[in-house]
């Protein structure tokens, strides 16, 4: 009983093929980027309409710098890929009235909202997870070798990341009616927050694991105020969610 709900998101996510399309999504954003990257000079050469004889040097990217654009990528349009597969969470079930069944059963909030949280938490774990192996895969054949263990610190900073950005969008979405709302006020904390990183030292904040991700590949960074105040907010989020989820809409 006390995994009924964690179950059932499992089973509705293959139902829907969510636990396919998500993984498959993410792995063919991370993989496109360093097959992109090699053969740029020929789809430049190609489509540019360039006078003949002419000669496209472009300097070949280091495998670190293949897998930063990686991560930039998946840190932008992956992040939007999960945040929508998750955007009807709270806002669908309140409409046709499965959170208002699922609380008279007298079942602690919390139960419901962590486990929905850890649902997604884990689907995109293993999605991360499949996209950076193909990245990799693919930077090694195109390009070069790079340093494993770095690879393996900046996929798990990644992983964070969306961690915490999916505990924000469950805090918001919990606390609103609209789950598209709640995806567009999380994407713009998001993007001012990484605004605001870029013109202050806040390097101590959650929206830093992120640019982390990146910046591990290259240099040895401070990881620990990042992951404490990360987990803070996680923790924070989950409570507030818990505390102050609606389960009803106004529509209804």
């Amino acid at each position: 009983m006390r995994t009924a709900i964690f179950k059932q998101e499992w089973r509705e996510a293959w139902s829907n093929k969510r636990l396919i399309w998500i993984p498959v999504a993410l792995m063919l954003l991370a993989s496109m980027q360093p097959i992109t990257l090699y053969f740029l000079p020929d789809i430049l050469a190609s489509g540019g309409n360039f006078p003949d004889g002419t000669i496209i040097e472009i300097p070949i990217p280091t495998p670190e710098e293949v897998l930063i654009s990686v991560s930039e990528q998946l840190r932008q349009i992956g992040l939007l890929i999960v945040l929508l597969s998750a955007m009807h969470t709270f806002s669908h079930e309140r409409t046709n009235g499965t959170l208002a069944w699922l609380k008279s059963l007298q079942i602690p909030t919390s139960r419901i909202v962590i486990s929905k949280w850890a649902h997604y938490a884990l689907l995109t774990f293993g999605g991360i997870l499949l996209a950076q192996t193909a990245a990799a895969y693919y930077t090694v054949i195109l390009f070069d070798a790079f340093d494993s263990v770095d690879f393996l610190v900046s996929t798990a900073l990644l992983v964070c990341h969306f961690i915490v950005q999916l505990s924000i969008f469950f805090f918001i979405a919990a606390l609103l009616e609209s789950g598209v709302v709640a995806v567009v006020l999380t994407l713009g904390l998001h993007f001012v927050m990484s605004l605001l990183i870029g013109w202050v030292d806040l390097d101590w904040m959650p929206w830093m694991l992120g640019p982390l991700s990146s910046e591990v590949l290259l240099t040895e960074v401070d990881l620990v105020w990042p992951l404490l105040t990360g987990i803070l907010v996680v923790v924070l989020s989950l409570y507030v969610a818990s505390k102050r989820l609606r389960f009803m809409s106004h529509s209804t």
